[in-house]
C-alpha cells in the first residue's frame, strides 16, 4: 500500500486535492456477494475470480480452511466456488483446503479450461515443503487435486495464461518463461527463455505470442532499471525469440515499475499500468502500439494523481470490454481505511483524449484492497478484497452498471 509518508509531501498534496477528481458518468451499484468469516470458510483472498460460463466464480484464499500443519492460525486457505442463487444471494463450497503438503496458493488467479479444470500454482508453507503447478478437477466424490509439476523450489506457477490445446505458459522453473503440454504420459516442460523475471500472468495474442511486463532491469534512472514490457515469439521450430517492445522510464513522466500485466485488444495494442512513474510519481496507464519492424510505441493514456481523491499506483492487470474501455484497482481512495483502494475506469473520447473515472471507492466495512477485477459479456464487474468486511478476511463483490 502507498502510505501517506510513501507519497508527497503535505504542502504538494494539498495542492493536488484542488485538482479535480472525476466521477463516473454511469452510476455503479456495489454489493458483496460473499464475506469471509477467516474459518473454514476461508479468509484473505489473494487474486481477483474466475467467471465459468453458468456464472459462478471460483477463487482462493491465503488463510483459513480446515488445513492443518500450517505455519500461522487459521489454516493454510482454500479453493472456492460461488454460485448465485435464484434468491440473489451467492452460496459458497469450499472445493480444496490447502495443507503444507500441497503449499499454499500463490497470489495468481486460477484458471479455467473449457472442460471445467481449474489451474493453478502454490507455494511452500513451510521451508522445504513442496511448491506445485495443480489442477484440480471436478468428481463424483468432489474435486481432487493433482500436482502436475514439482517446481523444486518454494515459489509458485506464476504468470500462468491457458491456451485453447491446454498448454500452460507462464514463469516456471527451472527457466524463465516456460510451457507445460499434456500428454498421455504426463505433463512435459519446455524451457521458452531465461531473460525475464515476470510477476504477472501472461497474456496470448491469436497467432500465440506471448506478453507480458518484468519490473526489474531495463533502463531508465531506477535503482537497478524501471522495468519493461516484452513479447515472445515462436520461431516454428521449437524455439522462441524474446525482445523488449518497451523500456519503462526513459523518457521524463514515463511509468515505471510495471507490477501488472498486459491486456491485449482485437488491433494488436497492449494496455497496462505502472505502480509508479509519471508526473506526479503515482504510476500511469499505459498502451503500447505495434509500428512495424519490431518496434512499439508508447502513449500514456492516464497519469495519477492525488492518489486520496482519484486512486494511484495500479498493481493488477487491466480488462478491456467491447466499447474499448479499461477497467482496474488502484492503491488509494480513503485516507481514513489505510487507503483502502478503488475501482476506476478509463474511456476513450472521440477526441482521441481518454476519461478517468473513479467507481467505486472502498472504506473498509464493504471491503479492502482489491484485487484486480473481471468482466462479464453484461459490464458487470467481480472480484475480491484482501481484507476488510464483517470480519476483516475479505469479500467477494459485484459491481454493476
Amino acid at each position: 500500500m502507498k502510505h501517506a509518508g510513501f507519497l508527497v509531501t503535505a504542502a504538494v498534496a494539498l495542492f493536488l486535492g484542488l485538482l479535480p477528481g472525476a466521477r463516473a458518468a454511469t452510476v455503479y451499484k456495489y454489493k458483496i456477494l460473499y464475506t469471509f468469516t477467516g474459518g473454514a470458510d476461508g479468509g484473505t483472498p489473494t487474486a481477483s475470480p474466475v467467471l465459468d460460463g453458468l456464472g459462478n466464480l471460483y477463487g482462493i484464499t491465503g488463510s483459513g480452511g480446515t488445513g492443518t500443519d500450517c505455519p500461522y492460525q487459521g489454516g493454510c486457505g482454500v479453493a472456492f466456488e460461488l454460485s448465485p442463487q435464484k434468491n440473489g444471494h451467492w452460496k459458497e463450497n469450499v472445493l480444496f483446503n490447502w495443507v503444507e503438503d500441497t503449499g499454499g496458493a500463490s497470489a495468481q488467479p486460477l484458471l479455467l479450461d473449457n472442460a471445467g479444470n481449474l489451474y493453478g500454482g502454490t507455494d511452500s508453507v513451510e521451508y522445504s515443503s513442496p511448491a506445485y503447478i495443480f489442477e484440480l478437477t471436478p468428481g463424483s466424490g468432489g474435486w481432487n487435486f493433482n500436482p502436475i509439476y514439482d517446481e523444486g523450489y518454494d515459489g509458485g506457477g506464476d504468470c500462468l495464461v491457458l491456451d485453447q490445446a491446454g498448454d500452460l505458459y507462464g514463469c516456471i522453473p527451472p527457466g524463465g518463461i516456460g510451457e507445460l503440454s499434456p500428454g498421455s504420459n504426463g505433463w512435459t516442460y519446455t524451457d521458452l527463455s531465461d531473460e525475464t523475471s515476470a510477476v504477472a500472468p501472461l497474456s496470448r495474442d491469436a497467432k500465440g505470442d506471448l506478453y507480458g511486463t518484468d519490473p526489474y532491469g531495463g533502463k531508465g534512472g531506477c535503482s537497478g532499471g524501471c522495468g519493461t514490457a516484452f513479447q515472445l515469439t515462436p520461431n516454428g521450430d521449437g524455439t522462441w525469440t524474446y525482445h523488449v517492445i518497451h523500456y519503462f522510464g526513459t523518457w521524463q513522466h514515463d511509468g515505471t515499475l510495471p507490477v501488472g500485466g498486459l491486456t491485449l485488444d482485437a488491433a494488436g495494442n497492449a494496455y497496462g499500468g505502472t505502480w509508479d512513474g509519471g508526473q506526479y510519481n503515482d504510476g500511469v496507464v499505459f498502451r503500447l502500439t505495434p509500428s512495424g519492424d519490431g518496434l512499439w510505441e508508447e502513449t500514456v493514456l492516464h497519469t495519477f494523481s492525488n492518489c486520496f481523491l482519484n486512486g494511484c499506483s495500479p498493481l493488477y492487470t487491466l480488462v478491456l470490454d467491447s466499447a474499448g474501455a479499461l477497467y482496474g484497482t488502484a492503491d488509494g481512495g480513503d485516507e481514513k481505511c489505510g487507503p483502502c483502494g478503488v475501482i476506476f475506469k478509463l474511456a476513450p473520447q472521440r477526441s482521441g483524449k481518454w476519461q478517468y473515472s473513479v467507481l467505486h471507492t472502498f472504506h473498509g466495512p464493504e471491503g479492502a484492497d482489491p484485487n484486480g477485477v473481471i468482466l462479464d459479456s453484461k459490464g458487470n464487474l467481480f472480484g475480491t478484497t484482501f481484507d476488510g468486511g464483517k470480519y476483516g478476511y475479505g469479500v467477494v463483490f459485484e459491481l454493476a452498471p
